[in-house]
């Protein structure tokens, strides 16, 4: 079953967005994390993604069924 979550592309191009609105560039050891959610077959998505070299690196994928506190949504900048 597919999921309807943001998946890592999407998490990236948004922490890449991010920094440039900040007027950075990504940088080895930056690190993000992007927490929704939804409605469907699983009620919450948490995925994080760090820099390393050249390339961004998905390091955490946590689909459950239990909903997120409010206060836990959205991306957040972890290092």
């Amino acid at each position: 079953m597919p999921c309807d979550h943001a998946g890592p592309q999407e998490v990236i191009a948004m922490a890449e967005e991010l920094l440039r609105s900040q007027g950075a560039e990504p940088a080895p050891g930056v690190k993000f994390r992007w927490a929704e959610n939804h409605d469907g077959f699983f009620a919450s998505a948490i995925t994080e993604v760090e820099r390393r070299g050249d390339q961004w690196v998905v390091t955490r994928l946590d689909r459950s069924k239990e909903k997120l506190p409010e206060g836990e949504l959205g991306l957040k900048r972890l290092a």
